[in-house]
């Protein structure tokens, strides 16, 4: 805005110039008109400085709060770096004991095979609720679906199941997340406050936050995260971040749910997801739809590789 200011001043100094070349002013009258174009491009140029005064002050008080928070994550006081067997025991202790899991990231497998089932039985033994909050891939972005695949593959090492995995795969592992997710919903409504969203872009990066900690892994336990414990300065504000985004995805209607039987069947998984308005589409055979259902509720730890455990009859 400075610059267009000072060309307009410049204008009519030209101006003022060409016309008493042509000779069309009278006598001294392009004199008395020097006098305040002077005057107001000093007032530009002096206003200009002001504001660029006024701009470095702010990039350096940015500077400072952004040195500051440097040096308190690289102190270590509040966030730690731990290895991959470190953060899956802070895991599991947070299910022992949390009432709160919000949960960011990909297709939430892990999510759905180990976290939720535990923390659910969890809450029906110490008859304590629980919020579950999810923000998942949207599923029925398929461009989404298959950006996230392509990263997952390049990053695995040759022979790593990821390899051969393909965007429908993951569209299915959503689906089976979303699925169990209401399924034990269903079961524990007094217990289980539970709010899915689906987002349209994903991270490298998954965060767990529970009463205790925020916790920040990527890809598996083979790889370092960080820990945030509830005393840190950092755990509120992320907090606040998390639920914030959640509540800016595209958040599903669970009332609208129909009623899942023990083991749902081809036909109530495709009505589950027509009342949730992310129907599956024709790519989805009857045959990937039973395994969307199967996949729900078998408790496989996906890092672990443990014998599946039958899902809980829970009234």
């Amino acid at each position: 805005m400075s610059n267009l200011d000072l060309g307009i001043v410049l204008i009519v100094a030209a101006a003022v110039s060409i016309l008493d070349l042509l000779e069309v002013f009278e006598d001294g009258q392009s004199d008395k008109l020097i006098l305040p174009v002077l005057a107001l491009l000093a007032y530009v140029w002096i206003r200009d400085r002001n504001r660029q005064a006024r701009v470095a002050e702010q990039i350096t008080a940015m500077s400072r709060a952004t040195d500051g928070m440097w040096t308190l994550l690289s102190s270590g006081d509040s966030v730690k770096s731990l290895n991959g067997a470190a953060i899956t025991r802070l895991l599991a202790e947070a299910r022992k004991d949390s009432d709160l899991w919000l949960f960011k990231g990909g297709t939430g497998t892990y999510i759905r095979a180990v976290t939720l089932p535990e923390c659910v039985e969890r809450a029906i033994h110490t008859r304590r609720r629980m919020r579950f909050l999810l923000e998942l891939l949207d599923p029925t972005n398929k461009a989404l679906c298959a950006a996230y695949t392509q990263l997952h593959r390049s990053l695995s090492s040759d022979g790593a199941e990821e390899k051969g995995w393909t965007a429908l795969d993951t569209r299915k592992d959503v689906y089976a997340t979303i699925l169990a997710a209401c399924w034990y919903q269903q079961r524990n409504g007094r217990l289980l406050d539970l709010k899915i969203g689906l987002s349209d872009t994903f991270s490298l990066f998954r965060c767990d936050l529970t009463s205790t900690h925020l916790v920040i892994t990527q890809r598996g336990p083979e790889f370092p995260g960080l820990a945030i414990p509830r005393d840190s300065a950092h755990y509120h504000p992320w907090n606040v971040e998390l639920e914030t985004s959640l509540d800016q995805t595209r958040l599903l209607e669970l009332g609208r749910a129909p009623q899942l039987s023990a083991q749902p069947t081809v036909a109530e998984t495709r009505e589950l997801f027509v009342a949730l308005a992310i129907p599956l589409t024709e790519e989805f055979t009857d045959s990937d739809v039973k395994a969307i259902a199967r996949g729900a509720l078998s408790r496989v730890d996906p890092y672990q590789g443990r014998v599946p455990v039958p899902a809980p009859s829970i009234n």
